[in-house]
């Protein structure tokens, strides 16, 4: 059954603690770090291999579906874990998981997932509560942290650049917690869930052949589970070809691929907006996306 409707931060954040606690066999619930405004980002880890992939989502506060879409994948995990099973009838997830570890970073971003759902009444600290009301933002379109700040454009990457005053790369509590996490473990790759729209997205390195060669077949796998369109992110600005140009600076993939030497794919999904109410189009979007973990784990080795 496909979650209709958007998770609480609570009810996502209490969910990976009890699956936990439940699967403690193959599974690690952590917390990674806290937002500005004294929240917990939590992670889940799953699996047993000495290697981990990272699955990221709810860097904005707007993305409401991707966090309720990494649960559902998580309990699917876990069962099919624990049972011996085959999804789709093709990826046995104990043996990939006894291969490579995922670690599941529903939202990034808590306070900014927060006040999109409640608003910013939600704020605990009274500065930044009125700091942001001075701002005349709509709540419910709301893609910052509770400081007001992209955590998307934070990381310090060889092309970040500083656009606000007292704006440095790597300022958030959310850029920091990331950071930390990809440093201390021994990764394979970075996915990147967000809602911009039906898009495979995987980041060129300028002079680096092989890797980027790798990341593209890796991005074409995925790309053949799916209806998505594939493009690659070019920081060349003379680049020709099909590409995203790179408009944004310190994103979390740039980041990554920067200090690992390994892939960095964005899965951008359909945009649902607030309001849910297509529950088929949602079973489709999910059926297409819920192994792409799987193929990924799949695809690094086979």
């Amino acid at each position: 059954m496909v979650m209709t409707e958007p998770l609480t931060y609570e009810k996502i954040y209490y969910t990976l603690w009890e699956i936990g606690q439940r699967y403690s066999g193959f599974t690690q619930f952590r917390v990674i770090g806290k937002s500005h405004d004294d929240r917990m980002i939590p992670m889940l880890e799953m699996g047993k291999g000495s290697d981990a992939v990272f699955c990221i989502a709810g860097l904005d506060g707007c993305d409401r579906w991707m966090p309720a879409c990494f649960v559902q994948m998580i309990q699917e995990y876990c069962r099919a874990y624990e049972c011996g099973w085959e999804l789709d009838e093709e990826y046995h997830v104990q043996k990939l998981l006894d291969e490579v570890r995922i670690c599941f970073i529903p939202v990034v971003n808590p306070d900014g997932y927060e006040i999109c759902e409640k608003g910013f009444g939600t704020v605990r600290n009274p500065i930044y509560r009125q700091m942001l009301r001075m701002m005349e933002w709509d709540s419910a379109d709301f893609v910052y942290n509770a400081r007001g700040m992209d955590i998307r454009r934070n990381f310090p990457t060889s092309y970040c650049a500083r656009e606000k005053i007292h704006q440095e790369p790597a300022s958030e509590n959310e850029t920091k917690a990331l950071i930390r996490i990809f440093q201390e473990y021994k990764s394979a790759g970075l996915l990147s869930f967000c809602h911009l729209g039906k898009r495979i997205v995987y980041f060129r390195q300028p002079q680096a052949f092989s890797y980027n060669q790798r990341s593209y077949r890796l991005a074409r796998h995925l790309q053949k589970r799916t209806c998505y369109r594939l493009e690659r992110f070019a920081y060349e600005a003379g680049e020709k070809g099909k590409e995203i140009r790179s408009r944004e600076s310190g994103t979390p993939e740039q980041f990554y691929a920067e200090i690992t030497k390994q892939p960095a794919l964005m899965i951008e999904t359909p945009d649902f907006g607030r309001d849910i109410e297509k529950e088929n189009a949602l079973k489709q979007d999910y059926e297409e996306i819920h192994t792409l973990p799987l193929e990924y784990v799949f695809s690094l080795y086979h």
